[in-house]
């Protein structure tokens, strides 16, 4: 199966149920999916910190813990070398991984991960509900995430930056600047700054990246090293502009905080659930990937943070405001690039040599 998201599927789910029978509905499906996912002992989750992993908590990990009886523990940052050392060494201490797509490709290949048991998910949610194009036998969709230039509107009260150009431009818009240090998007972001269109920017030219990337080492402030920090830098306005997460942007913007961002230009990938081959607690893995298949289960999550859903039905239950700040709604879409898993995963090697090489030197 492919493992990209087909974007026309994704963006057909537009119609709203009848209230009514939507919570009849869903109270059934919540009943009936607890029956099917009762269990004990515990599943370990490696997922990404701060407002994310609240978010994930209130959604999806406490009501499985209480329909179910199965505790979730959550735990650091998912890691393709650390997940690799774990197996080595015969001590897999998770159970569950929210992994990027060049992530769970790359473990697939190594084989590291196990192959998703869609017949438990199949009696939770029908197959006809998901994204059939969004699935792989190895990862079942988590999220479907986005990047986007954000910036401090204490800052920048009239004149806002609207795309990399402008980020990079620091006589025009001076001020303390932060991005993610991960070659994956951030050279991908430097291309669209020095032109390049979305529909071009693969194969990555990565000599003409790391160029446009050295005009800007000089004036970062802050390298983020763990996406939980943008959390950090956004509710302390410790930075005035910053290549950030839209997901904490958005929620950062929505509590206030002097936060504003646009979708131009922004970035979106696809990220799965995957588990470990040899992970202690597999089949309630399995069990917690299918209790956040449900669709009102993901509508629950998109109100909190603004991220694509691979149950079709999800869309029937958000509102139009929720769907205007998805990366991948259809207002949003045109303005988006697609970050290509299957390019980093064959450029992988040699792309995070010369950035630690770069990196090193900042």
């Amino acid at each position: 199966m492919k493992y990209t998201m087909n974007r026309r599927e994704l963006l057909a789910a537009t119609a709203f149920a009848g209230a009514t029978l939507a919570f009849g509905s869903r109270a059934f499906a919540a009943d009936d999916a607890a029956a099917t996912l009762k269990g004990s002992g515990k599943v370990v989750v490696s997922t990404w910190g701060g407002s994310y992993v609240d978010a994930q908590t209130k959604v999806f990990f406490k009501p499985f813990t209480d329909a179910t009886g199965i505790e979730v523990v959550t735990t650091g940052t998912p890691d393709a070398a650390k997940l690799k050392l774990m197996q080595q060494s015969g001590n897999v201490e998770w159970d569950l991984l929210d992994a990027e797509g060049q992530m769970m490709l790359l473990a697939a290949k190594d084989d590291l991960i196990q192959k998703v048991n869609y017949d438990l998910i199949h009696k939770v949610t029908p197959a006809d509900d998901l994204l059939t194009e969004a699935l792989n036998e190895y990862g079942f969709p988590s999220v479907a995430f986005g990047w986007v230039l954000t910036w401090n509107t204490d800052t920048y009260k009239s004149g806002a930056p609207g795309n990399w150009a402008d980020f990079w431009n620091v006589e025009k818009f001076p001020g303390r600047r932060a991005v993610y240090a991960n070659p994956r998007p951030l050279l991908e972001v430097a291309l669209m700054a020095d032109g390049v269109p979305h529909d071009k920017l693969y194969p990555l030219d990565i000599d003409r990246a790391f160029k446009k990337l050295d005009e800007l080492k000089p004036h970062v402030s802050v390298w983020v090293e763990n996406t939980g920090q943008f959390d950090v830098l956004l509710q302390n306005a410790e930075v005035d502009m910053m290549m950030g997460s839209l997901g904490r942007s958005t929620i950062a913007k929505g509590k206030g905080l002097p936060v504003d961002y646009t979708m131009n230009d922004g970035l979106w990938q696809q990220s799965y659930w995957i588990v470990p081959k040899d992970a202690p607690n597999a089949e309630n893995a399995m069990k917690l990937i299918a209790w956040m298949s449900q669709a009102q289960n993901e509508a629950e999550f998109v109100k909190i943070y603004p991220y694509g859903m691979p149950n079709k039905k999800s869309y029937d239950l958000m509102s139009a405001e929720t769907k205007a700040n998805i990366p991948t709604s259809p207002q949003n879409l045109p303005m988006q690039a697609q970050i290509d898993a299957a390019w980093w995963t064959a450029n992988n090697e040699e792309v995070n040599r010369r950035w630690l090489d770069w990196y090193s030197k900042r």
